[in-house]
């Protein structure tokens, strides 16, 4: 089968863990898939905005699969396809963490607010590259203009428990990051395998014909959906799992060697 569609995550797939940008070996291969025909989409658990041009190098991606399946743009930003949580979501949220101090920020249409503990993120986000993209949220107003697409944190694991007892009904998910204390929060229908579904609509192309690459537990309903899952070799085992098949880590340019594997003629001499 031909492969039409390659939608990537971006942290721990495209770019490894710790660096500010995607690496070159990385960006060159997606762009020669895309000049041989191949659509590719971003999927990430950022929201647009959160996602700098820099990162991503020269990649130019022709749709957006962003806040974990909730905002869905084409290349020219126009949205197709948009979720947000409820008033009484976000607020369940703001009242479990303030009570812990534990931080908390939500993804909007402009960017990542965090709007409890904001010095804790800004320090986090310090320390993996410098850059700090996440704005201080903590006069807590942001909302007030839109809602939010979807939410993330740090807390201990055990604490998620404590939540549930009391907003169980909501029906929020805490996806973690591995062993880490950060995680994802999502609402019980948000998913990237729901973004991947709209821009296969979009495009033309059947989600038989869509490969996806990703680390985490995020990318599971999108690893299955597409007709190939492929997960970074050291990505979370519950992403493995869910895939079928592995990729070398990003820090071993694994994106970049799918590429020549599954699309050998977008790297022909006669192309170059």
């Amino acid at each position: 089968m031909q492969y039409r569609l390659l939608t990537l995550d971006i942290d721990g797939t495209l770019r490894p863990s710790g660096e500010r940008v995607v690496p070159q070996q990385n960006v060159e291969a997606v762009r020669a898939v895309q000049r041989a025909g191949v659509k590719v989409a971003i999927a990430t658990g950022r929201c647009r905005m959160g996602i700098p041009d820099k990162m991503l190098g020269r990649i130019r991606p022709d749709y957006w699969i962003c806040a974990a399946g909730a905002q869905v743009l084409d290349a020219a930003g126009t949205a197709l396809s948009t979720r947000t949580m409820t008033n009484e979501q976000m607020y369940a949220l703001v009242d479990f963490f303030e009570d812990y101090e534990y931080m908390l920020g939500f993804s909007f249409d402009d960017g990542p607010y965090v709007y409890v503990n904001y010095d804790l993120q800004r320090k986090r986000e310090a320390l993996m590259g410098g850059v700090v993209y996440a704005r201080d949220g903590e006069d807590q107003d942001r909302h007030l203009e839109s809602m939010p697409f979807s939410a993330f944190g740090r807390l201990p694991h055990a604490a998620v428990e404590d939540f549930q007892k009391k907003y169980g009904y909501l029906g929020l998910r805490f996806l973690f990051y591995g062993s880490d204390d950060g995680c994802d929060i999502l609402t019980p229908d948000q998913d990237k395998a729901l973004g991947l579904e709209t821009v296969c609509a979009a495009s033309g192309i059947d989600p038989s014909q869509a490969v996806s690459v990703g680390d985490g537990s995020n990318d599971c309903g999108i690893l299955k959906r597409a007709g190939l899952g492929v997960c970074v070799e050291d990505g979370e085992e519950e992403a493995m799992q869910a895939a079928d098949r592995t990729c070398p880590p990003a820090a071993q340019y694994g994106v970049a060697q799918l590429c020549r594997e599954l699309w050998p003629e977008a790297f022909s001499d006669a192309r170059r």
